[in-house]
């Protein structure tokens, strides 16, 4: 039995936008490095996108938490592909950044994360899923194919330069 659970981020509690943009950036620091992880997007920067995520209604923000403490988080909005894609036609969900702090991993927290993002997707009518994350993002990887994901596309990180993948697949009809 879990002693955690999900539920919406409080747009109305500070500390829970500021834990999602730590997470947020702890994500960064974890792929890209510490100095390039940091300098790509300030905590201000980081927060705007937090509350972005919060104020529109093709969005979400989810928190795992135990208690009152957010052990993670997962950000997810509607998204259709642009012009430059190779994605199958659909309705998109983009997962665009999880993370569960590193105290609180290996307890299934992030595969649930994911199972949320696809539900609430589902409810919005989405028939396919996606997320960016680094190449050498392994065990991020490793949890969206055991989820049925593939990698679908390869790029440069627009910011970094760093290559990234996406991975993505189609969702069950609710």
């Amino acid at each position: 039995m879990t002693s955690w659970r999900i539920r919406a981020l409080d747009p109305a509690v500070p500390a829970e936008i500021e834990r999602v943009a730590m997470g947020m950036q702890a994500t960064l620091i974890e792929v890209e490095g510490e100095a390039l992880g940091r300098a790509l997007h300030s905590l201000d920067w980081l927060r705007a996108r937090v509350r972005w995520h919060l104020e529109h209604p093709c969005a979400a923000v989810w928190l795992a938490l135990e208690g009152d403490e957010v052990l993670g988080h997962s950000l997810v909005r509607a998204e259709p592909p642009g012009p430059e894609e190779t994605l199958p036609p659909g309705d998109w969900g983009l997962v665009t950044t999880s993370y569960v702090w590193p105290s609180a991993r290996r307890r299934g927290i992030a595969r649930q994360l994911l199972l949320h993002d696809e539900a609430w997707m589902q409810v919005q009518g989405l028939s396919h899923a996606r997320t960016w994350t680094g190449a050498n993002n392994a065990p991020l990887i490793a949890l969206y194919e055991g989820q049925g994901y593939a990698i679908t596309q390869a790029a440069a990180h627009t910011g970094s330069g760093s290559p990234m993948v996406c991975l993505a697949r189609a969702l069950p009809k609710a």
